[in-house]
């Protein structure tokens, strides 16, 4: 019961505390007309993107825009450990909610955060969403392979899934208040270069703006992110023997954007197994640590049997694990940035 009411200050305060809401961002506007909807909401994306963030905002939304009754939500993360999902449930029916979901009336919004480390997680959200019309569920998720299992196993049918993903440039500078005309951009050239030699080693995280050290920027990225995602996200889904080789592996992304993998060349190289290497590719993949681009044919066949290209999820992730620089690979920053930002898909390359 302590944790429950830990987690929903607003039954108390009536309102979700300034300190968590944040500042509003343009996907909030994509997502609030799904609450409306029946089907479970999923936010999915890499670790600090501002997924917990965005729940907040939606909640506030409710309470404040459409003035839902503080008791009526309840929120709940998952990095805190519950030995049983069904007396969270009863709990908040029976402390909190003071009647049962089938009875209800008025609609009940459930949040749950890191939904992917509740074990069982499908089958449990499928079974609230099948008993309760009346329930609305918003989740969020860091783990992409595990939600995807779990969209198309159980909840098939049943869910809008939305990717989060940092600030885009024009959303970064707007966070900023940095704001211009179009058609007069070359007056504030110079300004906004600058910025955007900022957002290219910060990629839009929300945390990082403003911040112009260099080791701290690497630190965050290395220790907030890609060291927890290797040493502990990954190693919770899946059976790992060699994490560090995974972290060797992304070094090397990291020094290449855009490199041409061919997984039985890599694994001669680093004296291991190729099917160890392709899986290792995979796990990064399904983390969202890794973006992979294909080779662009007519033929799909040949597109997935060609060497793809594989670029970090953004260069803040590649310019954490560098130690140096040169102009060469700033260039290639450049070109990660913009592959992530298009989500591009295919690089054609011509042999003539």
């Amino acid at each position: 019961m302590l944790n429950i009411l830990r987690f929903n200050h607003w039954w108390r305060d009536g309102e979700v505390n300034p300190a968590l809401r944040g500042k509003p961002r343009q996907v909030l506007k994509k997502i609030l007309p799904y609450l409306e909807k029946r089907q479970i909401l999923i936010l999915k994306g890499l670790r600090r993107v501002g997924k917990t963030t965005l729940l907040y905002q939606i909640i506030n939304h409710l309470l404040k825009e459409k003035e839902v009754s503080p008791y009526r939500i309840m929120y709940f993360s998952f990095d805190e450990e519950i030995e049983d999902f069904n007396e969270l449930i009863q709990t908040y029916q029976r402390e909190i909610l003071k009647e049962d979901f089938l009875h209800t009336k008025e609609r009940c919004y459930l949040f749950f955060d890191e939904i992917q480390k509740c074990r069982g997680w499908p089958e449990k959200l499928k079974i609230l969403y099948d008993l309760y019309p009346n329930l609305k569920i918003c989740t969020s998720g860091s783990a992409a392979l595990t939600l995807v299992r779990g969209v198309k196993e159980s909840l098939a049918g049943r869910c809008f899934e939305f990717e989060i993903t940092p600030l885009d440039f024009p959303e970064y500078l707007d966070f900023q208040g940095i704001t211009y005309q179009k058609e007069r951009i070359d007056i504030f050239k110079e300004e906004i270069l600058r910025e955007f030699d900022l957002f290219l080693y910060t990629s839009g995280y929300i945390e990082m703006i403003g911040e112009k050290n260099p080791e701290i920027i690497k630190r965050y990225f290395r220790e907030s992110i890609l060291e927890r995602v290797i040493y502990r996200d990954i190693p919770e889904q899946f059976t790992i023997r060699e994490p560090g080789l995974i972290f060797k592996i992304l070094k090397i992304l990291a020094s290449q954007p855009g490199m041409l993998v061919e997984y039985k060349s890599l694994a001669n190289d680093l004296n291991k197994d190729q099917r160890t290497i392709a899986n290792y590719f995979e796990y990064l993949k399904w983390s969202f640590l890794v973006r992979v681009v294909y080779f662009f044919s007519l033929n799909l066949l040949t597109s997935e049997k060609k060497r793809k290209k594989y670029y970090l999820a953004y260069p803040a992730f590649s310019s954490a694990l560098i130690d140096e620089f040169s102009d060469e690979l700033k260039g290639r920053l450049v070109e990660n940035l913009f592959v992530s930002a298009l989500k591009a898909k295919f690089f054609y390359h011509s042999t003539t």
